[in-house]
């Protein structure tokens, strides 16, 4: 199991909305606060890189990452318009 914290404001409709759609690929979940999760921060293996991934050379824009990922989901799921 992983954790992803994400920040956001709460009043923003754009960021609202990506959060929607981000929960409704089933992939993750929203957890009602932050007690929920037993995470030691303090871990320094939380902070580290797998080496595994993919080294990205350039800064990409929010929609080129947004391109990349729903082609991986696409890949992983066999699917092509599910996302």
């Amino acid at each position: 199991m992983c954790t992803v914290t994400l920040s956001y404001d709460k009043n923003d409709k754009v960021a609202n909305a990506k959060l929607v759609a981000l929960l409704s690929t089933g992939l993750f979940v929203q957890l009602d606060t932050q007690e929920d999760v037993d995470i030691d921060y303090s871990d320094p293996s939380l902070y580290e890189v797998d080496p595994a991934l993919p080294k990205i050379d350039r800064d990409m824009t929010p929609e080129e990452l947004e391109k990349m990922i729903i082609e991986d989901l696409h890949s992983i799921y066999k699917t092509r318009y599910a996302v």
